[in-house]
């Protein structure tokens, strides 16, 4: 059973909604392995049923509105639940603050699973927009539901298969040295995971120029500001594969339900193999060289939801 855990400020509005559109859209499909719940950051609304003006957006978009009573999330919550997601940036504080940190992965925004990473869900206790926060819920909930089942959600209109395969470059420990000669292998690369140890804030900046970021915090980073409020393990979808990302191979947990590849650093060696039917990949050291090893780094290619090549590249001693 996976369970998700919606949490929003009062846990009258978005995440209630959030769990309301998910649980009907989990019964219309038939699906009984998932369970959905919500909670609150704060203790402003505990007892209190759904506000009205979400009660009544949802209804007029179909959903079932159920008995609810809002609850604040407590710290035994990280440990019963798979997914915890919250609806904007204070929620997250809040939940990490609640829950001690996030050293599993767990957290994250409900439109990072819609492919709107980093986007809130708009607060309509401010906005007044109950209708269209309602529709930012409901994208959320599909791009979830898509990824956790591994099914995409049927259009109206089929949509040309693109052939052309999502190019990732994987690097990690540039220890402040961001070469030239990596950047240049960025190129054509729509996507850009590092593995933490990234020790200059500018640098990671400079990589965000060159496509989407992903991107943990190394054991030498927690010095930096910009850098220590990373997370240290981290889960996201690539292209239909799904990924998680920390530094240190010690780190990683054991629940890897769901997981296509792992990617890690630290060592600054390369590495790469398979476990299970799931890649495991080092990309190694792309700064310096170390401890006797190489300087690389590594291209995926994703086509039709699954890693179709991992190629290693060696970089030149400087």
């Amino acid at each position: 059973m996976i369970k998700i855990l919606f949490i929003c400020h009062g846990n009258i509005c978005r995440s209630a909604a959030a769990e309301m559109v998910l649980k009907q859209m989990l019964e219309e499909r038939g699906i009984r392995d998932i369970a959905a719940d919500s909670a609150a950051a704060t203790r402003e609304e505990i007892g209190n049923d759904i506000y009205p003006p979400m009660g009544k957006a949802l209804r007029e978009a179909g959903y079932r509105c159920r008995p609810h009573a809002a609850r604040q999330t407590v710290r035994g919550d990280y440990d019963r639940y798979d997914y915890l997601i919250g609806m904007d940036e204070e929620n997250l504080r809040d939940m990490r603050r609640i829950y001690g940190g996030d050293p599993e992965g767990k957290i994250s925004l409900l439109r990072d699973w819609c492919g709107e990473r980093g986007l809130e869900i708009d607060d309509p206790w401010y906005t007044r927009d109950f209708r269209g926060a309602l529709g930012q819920i409901e994208a959320g909930c599909r791009g979830l539901l898509a990824s956790l089942t591994r099914k995409e959600e049927k259009t109206d209109r089929p949509e040309k298969k693109d052939t052309q395969p999502i190019r990732v470059a994987v690097l990690s420990d540039t220890h402040g040295r961001l070469r030239r000669d990596v950047v240049e292998q960025l190129q054509g690369c729509a996507h850009i995971i590092h593995a933490g140890d990234i020790v200059k804030e500018m640098d990671l900046d400079e990589l965000r120029l060159y496509g989407n970021i992903y991107a943990v915090k190394g054991n030498n980073d927690l010095w930096t500001d910009g850098l220590r409020d990373l997370a240290s393990v981290l889960r996201f979808r690539i292209g239909g594969v799904s990924f998680l990302m920390t530094h240190d191979r010690r780190n990683v947990p054991r629940n890897l339900e769901g997981v296509d590849a792992v990617i890690c650093g630290h060592t600054h060696r390369y590495s790469e193999e398979r476990i299970d039917g799931r890649l495991w990949l080092n990309p190694g050291s792309c700064g310096y060289a170390r401890f006797g090893g190489e300087v690389t780094m590594a291209r995926l290619e994703i086509r039709e939801g699954r890693i179709s090549r991992v190629e290693k590249i060696l970089l030149e001693e400087i």
